[in-house]
């Protein structure tokens, strides 16, 4: 199937599409290791952490890993951490990671590029009425209407996802934090949802992460940050989804998410931090 145009008034299509979509697993190492390279991260976990996310993923539970959002390069982050750590190796090219719809729609043979780039990474397009809104488009009770009728198909195709074997990763948090990279923000219960359903048919975990770019930026609208390539990571123990609460799960992961920044940003202000 081609490649469809993504945009809100062709949602059906679009997932349609990524439902069935399956990266290449050579591009997938090619782009993790040449991330890992670009972003070097320095990676600390939790005692045992990573043998349970070994046991996790050769028992097939599904993986969602889950950090706090602050800048524009958390998402290679994600690519850097799971070629650099061993344990989640195995996710490259069979894992999935909601996208702005902006980065399948630029013009150009660099738009085109991007475009394949992103679908090799598993990039699924996610509509948010704020990405609307900076467009210029007017939110009409029609644009409303479409708008959560595509929120509903992206679930039921990050679920179709999971329950096929890939993995995820989201940003719970849904925006980038504006105002204070050390406090995560208030989780929204989008991936909730999605991982209570997937777990209805197959073992799910989430497995919380930290990030930080080792100092705050004087301005959070258009950040500078020298470390931006030498990010700090922290990984937590994975949580098993057993609960059908929404609420509950974000209870669970928040404080988790909190704790993985809470080390990274003592690490980073520790003279012996890791380069």
């Amino acid at each position: 199937m081609q490649r469809p145009h993504v945009g809100l008034d062709n949602f059906s299509t679009v997932y349609d599409f990524y439902r069935r979509h399956e990266q290449s697993r050579a591009f997938a190492w090619f782009a993790h290791r040449a991330l890992a390279r670009t972003y070097k991260v320095s990676i600390t976990a939790d005692d045992g952490a990573e043998a349970a996310i070994d046991e996790a993923i050769t028992a097939g539970k599904r993986v969602i890993i889950s950090p706090n959002h602050i800048t524009a390069d958390d998402q290679y982050v994600i690519v850097s951490t799971a070629e650099t750590m061993k344990s989640l190796r195995p996710l490259r090219g069979k894992a999935f990671i909601p996208a702005e719809p902006s980065l399948f729609t630029r013009s150009g043979w660099q738009g085109r590029m991007l475009r394949r780039s992103v679908d090799g990474l598993g990039a699924l397009p996610t509509f948010r009425l704020e990405d609307l809104r900076r467009q210029g488009i007017e939110v009409t009770e029609e644009v409303k209407d479409r708008y959560q009728r595509a929120v509903v198909k992206a679930s039921e195709t990050q679920v179709a996802k999971l329950i096929a074997g890939h993995s995820m990763a989201g940003f719970w948090e849904g925006t980038r934090n504006r105002s204070d990279y050390r406090v995560v923000q208030p989780l929204r219960k989008g991936i909730a949802h999605t991982a209570i359903a997937a777990a209805e048919e197959v073992p799910v975990v989430v497995l919380p992460v930290g990030f930080y770019y080792g100092q705050e930026p004087e301005d959070y609208a258009r950040p500078v940050l020298p470390d931006r390539h030498r990010p700090l990571v922290h990984v937590a123990h994975p949580i098993e989804v057993a609960t059908t609460d929404p609420e509950e799960l974000v209870g669970l992961v928040h404080p988790e998410i909190q704790r993985c920044v809470d080390l990274v940003v003592e690490r980073a202000a520790s003279p012996g931090k890791a380069a």
